[in-house]
């Protein structure tokens, strides 16, 4: 039964074809959108994946996201050092400014390290040394902004806020939400690219010692009141949860994912239900034969089974196509495919195929045996 179930299906290639089409192109635009919203969701946290060397982030407490925040005194960078565990604790500046290029300007953000510890310094360094920012007026440009900066190049003069910038280097970091260019400095230097009130510390960086444990320091710091202590999983929840929520960004994609399965339902169903209502004589020969029902609902379900597998395979693949060749162009557009989303997408495309074949399955369960004698 399984090879005529076969036979039926490749029988009539060009409703084949279509149901195969649109189970792809609803595959497609599940696990794409998908992608892309995964991909952001990835990229908002990107300040977060950026630095490894500290255990906590210190912030407002009414901080919702990495990046929104209200800045914080020197005194409570003091206070955050005092407490009992914490092997150091250093400041993060972030702040934006305005780049001079020869054509226009361009909106930077600048990210100002310890100038004693350089704690904070981006994950991978191309050209030059982090070291390098100890020396005056010293930036280092992430790689993928050198194109908005002008295609700057070592060793050249800018102008940030109308303040001189040396480019000593250059570095690979992720963007943030935004995507804005991105530009390290030492925290004084970004100050004066960036000019703030009294309180100028963004983030407070902190490294606890080993022979501590991380919620009993955690819980120190937030006994301070003033602040609170995330570590970087949950700074990562709490910028996720934000985006999802206050830009209905989750509520757009969630839309967009949904119609790609209403799509795919109704046009499996109504394509399925004409292919099995054109095949129907078929199932009355095999029912005449004594096929039972059960064998007859299992035929219909195995051609809905690879029908719905081939479907998903071309829409992931090309899906997995224009992620490959966003990142070979180095496109802004940041695209992410966990396996929970192919995994997610897969069982969605199943259900698509499956419900758009109970109609056909009544009409099976019904055919009479005497249709095969009708003219």
């Amino acid at each position: 039964m399984l090879r005529v179930a076969i036979q039926m299906l490749f029988g009539d290639r060009a409703k084949y074809v279509t149901l195969v089409a649109g189970l792809a192109f609803a595959a497609l635009l599940m696990n794409q959108q998908g992608a892309i919203f995964m991909g952001l969701l990835q990229q908002s946290t990107g300040p977060l994946q950026n630095i490894q060397q500290a255990d906590l982030w210190v912030v407002d407490p009414q901080t919702e996201w990495i990046g929104e925040f209200r800045p914080m005194a020197d005194q409570r960078l003091n206070r955050v050092r005092s407490v009992a565990g914490v092997e150091w604790a250093e400041p993060l500046f972030n702040g934006f400014a305005i780049c001079e290029l020869p054509n226009g300007f361009k909106r930077v953000q600048v990210l100002g390290l310890s100038r004693s510890t350089l704690v904070g310094r981006p994950p991978e360094m191309l050209e030059g040394a982090i070291e390098d920012l100890w020396q005056p007026d010293a930036i280092i440009v992430e790689n993928s902004s050198r194109a908005k900066l002008g295609n700057i190049n070592m060793g050249d003069v800018i102008k940030i806020n109308d303040r001189r910038a040396v480019v000593v280097g250059f570095c690979k970091a992720r963007l943030g939400f935004e995507s804005n260019a991105i530009i390290y400095t030492a925290f004084d230097t970004a100050i004066n690219f960036s000019p703030t009130g009294r309180e100028r510390i963004s983030y407070i960086l902190v490294k606890i010692k080993p022979e501590f444990n991380k919620a009993e320091v955690q819980a120190g710091i937030q006994a301070l009141g003033d602040v609170v202590a995330l570590t970087q999983d949950q700074f990562r929840e709490r910028t996720i949860r934000f985006i999802m929520v206050a830009t209905g960004i989750g509520v757009n994609f969630f839309i967009t994912i949904l119609l790609g399965f209403v799509v795919g339902l109704l046009l499996s169903a109504a394509i399925f239900y004409q292919f099995t209502i054109e095949n129907l004589k078929y199932f009355a020969v095999l029912k005449a034969m004594g096929a039972t029902g059960i064998t007859l609902v299992s035929m219909v379900l195995i051609q809905a089974l690879i029908v719905g597998v081939i479907g998903y395979g071309i829409g992931v693949g090309i899906a997995g196509a224009f992620s490959i060749l966003a990142k070979e162009v180095e496109s802004e557009l940041s695209v992410f495919f966990p396996w929970q989303l192919l995994v997610g997408s897969f069982g969605a495309t199943l259900l698509t195929i499956l419900l758009g074949s109970i109609v056909s399955l009544r009409r099976v369960l019904r055919v009479s045996p005497g249709t095969v004698f009708s003219s």
